[in-house]
């Protein structure tokens, strides 16, 4: 152990130091001392060792000048080493006397370097040479440079010596050899040897120093090698370009120390990726993440922010995010907002936030504050979840956030490295020592007395097999029990185990980098549940049911539908349920799809459908789109009911009511006759008009029962001309107040109780059928009377829809009709839900006719009601002219 450096380097950097120093020492002869920057010594080789006498079990660690009683602390060994210190420049054959048990004071010659270190530490190198005599100085010189020689072919880095301005490979270890395949580089200059650097800026370097005589030191710098015939290499290297002198102090070469460092830096890049793939991660989140720094301000949202909002990223930052607030819930929003940043607490509230439509909807906000490793505060990290349609139900919320909490605690990879047999944990980050649910205690010691709960797993013998192939393992959701607060918890996790290798090739650890997908898996699980339950629910339903994905591909049929056609499964969806289509119908519905695709509307329509005999059977189809929070189509479920009978009964309703009317017509033409021709002998019968019997109110009363059983038959007439596409309009032009105008006096004629107002801004002329629109005013003018029993007020009043088109308003203030309703009340035989039948009597035809005469006539009917307050029924037609 290095006692000086004990409070400076980790635990890793000792280990590497030691053996650094231990591996240079080791195969040199000569008396050699390696110390560190505070002049302790690291390293020495056995000569010195036995030379020097000294106890080889207590020198690692103790400072120079403490050796043996102090032996070399000598004023000129000092100053030389701090020289070398401060300038970084060597001295060489510096002469000194010391002191030696036994045999005297010796002249002794050293030589100090500055030696590159694996670590960011000064070493220097210190070189011992006894002095016999001047003549012999060149023989110990040889020597001298024969181990170093060796120094050099035994390190564990690449290492080279270049000489003259023109950079000759003068010598290099086999490390050297190896980064450069072997070349025949000795001899040669590095342009010559070394073609392919020469753009690469090596050679302006290796000029520099040797012009400057500044060292350079490069980090993870990238080159460009070959390696083949025509393949390259991009590795990074870690090296040193130190000048070296002659005797004279005159640069004469460079002195290159290399380390390939290209596993850590492409180790490194592939945590970074993995990090940018976690932040991909949490903008893909289904939902609001956001952090804010110690200032309280925003400095980041996802993507899922500016999405749901439509703010961009300009206006969001800081405190612009508030500006997307309900008014009414900022101030109490950005009260506890700000409350929990300053008090640096967790906080939770609702609050209506305004989609980019424009709409507000309830959101949950939840904020907590986050601290650094040494428990500064950073700011606060938190999500906004949709809660619009569930905000009542909190438990659901609670669990959404729980597992978006989840996601962002996990977003940082758990790395973890085990060294030897046994599976050391060397280095566990923070994440990972999380994972497990132990604490830091646990580095330094096996893996399998660490988590004791991996015996009976296969992860220790995956991590031996790892450790004896050299095969990366890739775990993908694998299955991992671990005791986590006493329990036994299961968790699902992604991870690999990579082997790491030294200098030689060999593997002396792995390294262990996983993230944790329970989440994800337990969500797939439940999905695959649902689906399951979705199956057998669909499968037990009288319809057929069918799903297709969000571009309107099948992907489901259920039971039903394959009893209906008679195929299987992959055969219907081949097919596809359209082809079962009756041809008059599947051009209107495959228009009508293709519009609900374009757009994700709902779709609703009668059709036949083809069975397994071939029979076309009448169905109600309906199709719904299933939508993700952000609105776009996830897919749509299709449920096709038989409607056969009802289209049955409706057809024979319809033919019975022909049939009736038919029959109906005649005798009630000639009651009406007889009715009127007695109205008009009894003008000419002045006696009968002066009697006392009411035969003239009684003959009006028959009259009037009369017309309006011509009225209801004629409806039934036209219901059957609408069915067969046979109802005719004889259009002319005529003046459309006076239409009005008449038929409210004939309805004031027979229905005196009621008040009918007409108002009118325009005189206009229309050409239509003037019948017909007369029908529609008696029909809106009728409902009007029928349906306020309460109130005895009608207003009609024409007005100008705009240059070409004309508005007739009848507006009363009876019983109302719901928004439910609305488009019921225009369909056949429809009649608005009362208290009474004997009150609101009719068949529910007169609107269907209505509508259908102003959709021929290509207008349209609108209408405002609302229950308790009256209705409001419009009719808009073209006109020929409109004065004022």
């Amino acid at each position: 152990m290095v006692e000086s450096n004990a409070d400076k380097l980790s635990r890793k950097e000792e280990i590497t130091l030691v053996k650094y120093a231990s591996q240079l020492t080791q195969t040199i002869r000569e008396p050699l001392l390696i110390l560190d920057d505070n002049l302790c010594i690291i390293g020495a080789t056995a000569n010195f060792i036995s030379g020097f006498k000294v106890d080889d079990t207590l020198i690692n660690g103790i400072s120079i000048f403490k050796l043996n009683k102090e032996q070399l602390n000598l004023p000129d060994f000092r100053e030389v080493l701090k020289k070398v210190l401060d300038t970084e420049q060597a001295v060489n054959k510096k002469t000194l006397s010391v002191k030696f048990p036994q045999k005297g004071r010796k002249e002794i010659s050293v030589n100090v370097s500055p030696l590159w270190s694996p670590v960011d530490r000064k070493l220097l190198l210190v070189s011992f040479k006894k002095l016999k005599g001047i003549n012999k100085i060149s023989k110990q010189e040889i020597v001298f440079n024969r181990i170093f020689e060796n120094i050099l072919s035994k390190a564990p880095a690449a290492i080279c010596a270049l000489r003259g301005p023109k950079h000759v490979f003068e010598l290099a270890n086999e490390n050297y050899m190896k980064l450069l395949g072997h070349r025949d580089i000795i001899g040669k200059t590095v342009k010559e040897a070394v073609p392919e650097v020469n753009n690469q800026g090596f050679i302006e370097l290796l000029d520099k120093v040797y012009e400057t005589g500044e060292p350079h030191i490069g980090n993870e710098t990238q080159i460009r090698l070959k390696v083949g015939e025509n393949e390259f290499k991009n590795s990074f290297l870690n090296f040193v370009y130190q000048p070296t002198r002659n005797h004279k102090g005159k640069i004469d070469g460079i002195f290159a120390h290399v380390i390939d460092v290209t596993e850590q830096v492409e180790a490194r890049k592939a945590l970074e990726n993995s990090e940018q793939r976690l932040r991909e991660v949490i903008d893909a989140v289904p939902a609001i993440i956001w952090i804010t720094n110690t200032k309280a301000q925003t400095v980041y949202l996802n993507k899922n922010w500016y999405s749901y909002t439509g703010q961009d990223r300009d206006a969001a930052e800081g405190m612009g995010w508030l500006d997307a607030t309900h008014p009414e819930d900022r101030k109490q929003t950005e009260f506890a907002f700000l409350e929990g940043h300053n008090q640096k607490k967790a906080y939770s509230m609702s609050f209506r936030l305004r989609n980019k439509k424009g709409e507000y909807r309830w959101v949950l906000d939840k904020g907590s504050p986050k601290f650094d490793a040494n428990g500064n505060y950073e700011g606060m990290i938190g999500t906004v979840v949709d809660v619009h349609e569930e905000r009542n139900k909190e438990n659901l919320v609670r669990e959404k956030d729980h597992r978006l909490q989840g996601i962002v605690k996990e977003a940082t990879v758990a790395t973890a490295i085990y060294t030897g047999r046994d599976m050391h944990i060397e280095l566990a980050n923070d994440a990972m020592i999380e994972l497990w649910g132990k604490d830091k205690s646990v580095i330094g010691t096996p893996l399998h007395e660490a988590l004791p709960e991996l015996d009976g797993q296969p992860f220790l013998d995956l991590l031996r097999n790892v450790l004896d192939t050299g095969e990366i393992y890739w775990g993908k959701e694998d299955k991992v029990d671990l005791m986590i607060d006493g329990k036994m918890q299961t968790g699902y996790y992604n991870f690999t185990y990579k082997p790491l290798r030294d200098k030689k090739g060999d593997i002396y650890g792995i390294l262990n980098m996983a993230i944790d997908v329970t989440d994800s898996v337990t969500s797939k699980m439940l999905l695959k549940e649902s689906e399951f339950h979705f199956r057998q629910m669909a499968d037990l339903m009288p319809g057929m049911v069918s799903k297709t994905n969000e571009k309107g591909s099948d992907i489901y049929f259920n039971k039903n539908w394959l009893d209906f056609t008679g195929k299987g499964i992959t055969d219907l969806k081949d097919i596809g349920w359209v082809h079962y289509i009756h041809p008059d119908e599947k051009d209107n519905f495959l228009k009508a799809w293709e519009d609900c695709l374009g757009t994700g509307c709902n779709l609703e329509m009668q059709l036949r459908l083809k069975n397994k005999e071939g029979k076309y059977i009448w169905h109600l189809s309906r199709c719904e789109a299933v939508k993700e929070d952000d609105g776009s189509v996830k897919m749509w479920i299709a449920v096709n009911t038989e409607i056969d009978k009802i289209k049955e009964e409706e057809k024979r309703k319809e033919e019975f009511l022909k049939m009736v009317s038919h029959e109906l017509k005649t005798p009630v033409t000639s009651i009406k006759g007889y009715v009127q021709l007695l109205l008009s002998l009894i003008k000419k019968q002045k006696e009968l008009e002066a009697s006392k019997l009411p035969l003239k109110p009684s003959l009006e009363r028959i009259n009037h029962q009369v017309t309006r059983l011509t009225r209801l038959i004629s409806e039934i007439l036209d219901l059957s001309r609408i069915r067969e596409n046979q109802l005719e309009l004889k259009k002319e032009g005529f003046n459309l107040n006076e239409l009005v105008k008449e038929t409210i006096q004939d309805i004031n004629y027979t229905n005196t109780q009621h008040k009918i107002s007409l108002e009118s801004d325009v005189q206009c002329h229309v050409l239509a059928d003037r019948d017909r629109i007369g029908q529609v005013i008696i029909n809106f003018v009728m409902n009007a009377i029928k349906y306020s029993p309460g109130s005895e007020d009608v207003n009609v009043k024409i007005t100008q829809e705009d240059e070409h088109r004309v508005r007739v308003c009848v507006k009363d203030f009876g019983i109302g009709i719901g928004q439910e309703n609305y488009k019921k009340i225009f369909k056949r035989f429809y009649r608005v839900g009362v208290k009474s039948e004997e009150t609101y009597s009719g068949f529910g035809i007169g609107l269907y006719l209505a509508n259908e005469i102003i959709e021929r006539h290509n207008g349209e009917i609108q209408l405002k009601s609302e229950l308790g307050e009256g209705s409001e029924f419009s009719f808009i037609l073209n006109t020929t002219q409109v004065t004022s």
